[in-house]
C-alpha cells in the first residue's frame, strides 16, 4: 500500500488555513492525501470578537474536519506579539511537527504579509524545514509553498519585489463552496463586503486566480523550494 501524501499548513491564527489553503487543501483530501494544519497562536486572546474559548475549539474542529483535514496541532504562542517569542522557540516548535508528522509538502505564510505574527512564523518554518538536511534518514521535503491570506498578504504595503508572486494555481472549482461554509463555521471571522473577508470578495479573488490560470477558480502560491526529482 502506498503511504498518503502529507501536506503541514503552518499558520499562525485559527481561520489562516482555511483562508489560504481551504479549497487546496480539500481538494487534496479528495484524492486521498493528507492535510495536516499546524497553529501557533491557538487560542488568538488578543483578537477582536474573539468567541469564548470552548466556542473557538469548537469552531477550529468543525472547520478543518468539514474540509477533511486531521484535527490542527495547537500552539500557545501569544497572537500578535509573535515578535516577543525568541526565534529558536518558534524554530523548535515547528520542527517537532515536521519530525513527527514527516511532509511531504509545507504551506505556509509569505514573509511580506501585513500580519507581523505571519512573518515571525514564516521566517521559523523556512528555518525547521531544513530539519531533513540536519538529521541522517530523515525524508526529504519535496516543496515549500508561501500562500496568501486575504486582509494580510494584499494588505501589505512591500514593494513590487518582495509581493507575493505566484507561479502555482491550484484549481478549486470543485470546492470553492466548502472553503466558504468553513470559513462560516469560525464565529465572526466573516465581514460584509468590501472587506476582503466576506464571501463576495473570497469568491471574486478566486475567480481572478482562475482567470490568471485558465481554471474557474483557484487559489495561488509562490513555490519557495522545489526538490528535482
Amino acid at each position: 500500500m502506498n503511504k498518503k501524501k502529507i501536506n503541514l499548513i503552518v499558520v499562525a491564527h485559527p481561520d489562516d488555513e482555511v483562508l489560504g489553503f481551504g479549497g487546496t487543501g480539500a481538494s487534496l483530501v479528495k484524492q486521498g492525501q493528507i492535510v495536516q494544519p499546524i497553529i501557533l497562536c491557538g487560542k488568538v486572546k488578543a483578537r477582536n470578537r474573539r468567541p469564548k474559548k470552548s466556542i473557538l475549539n469548537e469552531n477550529i474542529i468543525s472547520a478543518n474536519r468539514y474540509l477533511g483535514f486531521e484535527t490542527p496541532v495547537l500552539g500557545k504562542f501569544p497572537n500578535i506579539r509573535m515578535n516577543t517569542i525568541d526565534h529558536i522557540d518558534i524554530v523548535m516548535f515547528i520542527e517537532k511537527q515536521i519530525y513527527k508528522f514527516k511532509p511531504s509538502r509545507i504551506f505556509t505564510h509569505h514573509p511580506s504579509d501585513l500580519n507581523d505574527d505571519h512573518i515571525q512564523i514564516t521566517k521559523a518554518c523556512l528555518a525547521a524545514s531544513r530539519l531533513f538536511q540536519r538529521q541522517p534518514n530523515f525524508p526529504a521535503l519535496e516543496a515549500i509553498y508561501f500562500m496568501e491570506i486575504l486582509s494580510s498578504t494584499d494588505w501589505s504595503f512591500s514593494s513590487s519585489k518582495n509581493a507575493f508572486n505566484p507561479d502555482t494555481f491550484s484549481d478549486i472549482t470543485e470546492t470553492i463552496a466548502l472553503k466558504l461554509k468553513a470559513l462560516s463555521l469560525y464565529k465572526d471571522v466573516m465581514r460584509p463586503q468590501p472587506h476582503p473577508r466576506s464571501k463576495e470578495v473570497l469568491k471574486g479573488h478566486a475567480a481572478y486566480r482562475g482567470g490568471q490560470s485558465g481554471y474557474k477558480y483557484a487559489e495561488a502560491f509562490e513555490t519557495v523550494f522545489k526538490r528535482k526529482v
